[in-house]
């Protein structure tokens, strides 16, 4: 399920998971960007049975200016009415007279015409604006630039495929002349990702690299888990975390790869501690490769241990054999775990390898740890002489 998400998303995708109001779990693609503003009026609704706004072929303007007065919109107005598109503005706010004269034309049947509020706040909303502009290849009319709306030109309007407009969200679906535009944009957003240290800026970066790429998959899986005639609440939260796991796993697969699972990969690189022991002349950092040594063993025995199996054996026949062969404790069979299907993403192996040794080595120099103490639970009742508890 998740391999099919990202093959409709692409790497650049986001995945986002939902509770689904059904008894089945399934995957839909929201095609295009969506912006999380709906129109301003209901007036501007084209679709009257969906109560949607409904353009293809349209013209977007782009601006982060206030618009309240009938001069600044009209020339804008005149000249798509003469083309014979439908315009969609997208502005920080639209009201008074300019509102009034945006409803009445559209409603008198001169100009087909929507307006929405622009998305995000302060600095966010620019670039978000921006990102829109480079998107529909529109020029972005900033009022801090001196820009003013009423001076726009057809050339400076951006051109969209088609428009969805509901009361909560707008979806762009862009023309494909922009492409290669939005690919240098989306470079731009991957280096800014990659120089950030913010959690909440990290995903911000990200929701703006997937509306660019127009893919973003949502996973809706079933709200309601029958047993015995009664909904579990446990299996419904174990199921979303399990979809939460395997889309961060094969997220972190993307970007490093993947090695064989079971332990199998940390077994084989155990043998390479003994070369780098070898180069080692301090005795205390070769005790210490040791433990580095042993500890990679563990997880592989451990698993064999835990099938019945004695553990010792499984990890001397997994060191006699090739980088991809392993134990597969599911079949009991030695066997080439990445056919198989028994694999682990390279980042997640890498980086708890890398979290033990920092945690050992943080032991080590504060010779301490702190742990939560125990309390024994006092009896309900009394103690009476003569009876333990």
């Amino acid at each position: 399920m998740i391999a099919d998400a990202l093959d409709k998303v692409g790497p650049d995708g986001v995945l986002s998971i939902e509770s689904s109001s059904s008894f089945e779990t399934t995957v839909t693609v929201e095609e295009g960007m969506e912006i999380d503003r709906g129109y301003i009026s209901p007036q501007f609704v084209t679709n009257q049975e969906k109560l949607l706004v409904e353009f293809e072929n349209a013209r977007i303007l782009v601006t982060d200016q206030k618009i309240t007065t009938i001069k600044d919109i009209i020339p804008v107005l005149e000249k798509t009415t003469q083309l014979n598109v439908p315009l969609l503005i997208i502005a920080e706010d639209i009201s008074g007279e300019a509102l009034a004269t945006l409803v009445v034309n559209k409603l008198r049947g001169i100009v087909k015409v929507a307006a929405i509020k622009a998305p995000g706040f302060g600095d966010r909303r620019k670039a978000l604006l921006q990102d829109i502009a480079i998107m529909t290849g529109a020029d972005f009319l900033v009022g801090d630039l001196g820009i003013k709306v009423e001076d726009a030109s057809v050339e400076q309007l951006g051109l969209a495929r088609k428009i969805t407009v509901t009361n909560s969200s707008t979806t762009i679906i862009a023309d494909a002349a922009t492409k290669d535009e939005v690919q240098a944009r989306i470079a731009q957003l991957k280096k800014e990702l990659v120089a950030t240290d913010s959690v909440y800026d990290s995903e911000k970066l990200s929701e703006r690299i997937a509306k660019l790429s127009g893919g973003v998959a949502v996973i809706k899986f079933a709200s309601y888990v029958f047993q015995v005639g009664a909904a579990t609440e446990a299996e419904l939260e174990d199921r979303k975390l399990r979809i939460e796991d395997a889309k961060n796993a094969t997220f972190a697969a993307i970007e490093e790869g993947i090695v064989p699972g079971g332990g199998a990969a940390y077994v084989h690189l155990s043998s390479d501690v003994l070369k780098i022991k070898e180069s080692i002349d301090d005795p205390e950092e070769r005790l210490g490769a040791d433990i580095v040594q042993k500890a990679l063993l563990s997880p592989a025995k451990l698993i064999a241990d835990n099938a019945g199996v004695e553990g010792a054996v499984v990890v001397e026949k997994i060191l006699s054999s090739s980088w991809e062969v392993g134990y597969n404790a599911m079949t009991d069979k030695y066997e080439n775990l990445l056919s198989a299907g028994v694999i682990d993403p390279a980042k997640v192996s890498r980086c708890a390898l890398q979290n033990a040794a920092s945690v050992a080595g943080m032991v080590l120099t504060t010779q301490a740890i702190v742990v939560e103490k125990s309390k024994k639970s006092k009896p309900a009742v009394p103690p009476v002489p003569g009876i333990t508890y």
